[in-house]
C-alpha cells in the first residue's frame, strides 16, 4: 500500500494547463490532468478526470522546465523554425513572468 505524504502542496496555474505541480516533503512532482474519452470502447459511457504523475524533481525550477518541455510536445507539424521558436518563447516568457512577479 502506498504511503500518503504528511503534507502536500498543490501548485496550479492556467499557463501550465493541463499540467500542475505537487510538492511533498521529498520532491516536486509534475502531474498531468487527463480526461478520459466517454466514447472509448473500454469506457462505461462516462468520461472521468484523473491525474497522472509524470516526473519527480528535487528543485522547483526543474519541474517548471519539464512542464515547458511537455507543452512544446504538441504533436504539430511546423513548416519552419520560427513557428516553433515563437511557441517556445511564449511558454518560456509566461513562466519567467510568473516567477518574476512572485519573487
Amino acid at each position: 500500500m502506498a504511503r500518503k505524504p504528511n503534507s502536500l502542496t498543490l501548485i496550479e496555474d492556467p499557463s501550465m494547463e493541463p499540467f500542475f505541480i505537487t510538492k511533498d516533503e521529498h520532491c516536486y512532482t509534475v502531474n498531468r490532468k487527463i480526461v478520459s474519452n466517454a466514447n472509448h470502447f473500454r469506457s462505461t459511457g462516462k468520461s472521468k478526470t484523473y491525474s497522472k504523475a509524470l516526473t519527480f524533481h528535487s528543485k522547483f525550477e526543474d519541474a517548471l522546465k519539464r512542464i515547458t518541455e511537455e507543452q512544446l510536445h504538441d504533436k504539430k507539424h511546423y513548416t519552419n523554425l520560427n513557428g516553433f521558436l515563437d511557441k517556445f518563447l511564449t511558454i518560456e516568457n509566461n513562466i519567467k513572468t510568473y516567477i518574476n512577479e512572485k519573487a
